[in-house]
């Protein structure tokens, strides 16, 4: 049986199958989501706190590491691709 958790997992894969052929441009939308989504939380901690300096500093430092990992990938992410893409031109030139 099914749950609804299931549903909406298959639902997230099969619309996110197109990005995944192009990891590149999956981890740049990851990065540009997580760092709006940090921005977002520290203006919306900012707007609800009173005295900012506190806890606008500790939601920023403990969600530093999520936009960290973001960028990590994206930058993984792109340097296989440059990577590849020169092995390609380097058998390419070996062959032609």
């Amino acid at each position: 049986m099914k749950t609804m958790f299931d549903r909406v997992n298959e639902k997230v894969a099969v619309a996110l199958a197109p990005l995944k052929r192009h990891p590149v441009v999956f981890s740049a939308l990851g990065l540009l989501l997580v760092v709006a989504l940090y921005v977002g939380g520290l203006m919306a901690v900012a707007a609800f706190t009173t005295e900012t300096r506190l806890p606008l500093v500790l939601t920023g430092v403990y969600f530093l590491p999520a936009v960290l990992r973001a960028w990590l990938l994206f930058y993984w992410a792109a340097r296989d691709e440059v990577r590849a893409a020169v092995k390609a031109r380097s058998q390419k030139a070996r062959i032609g």
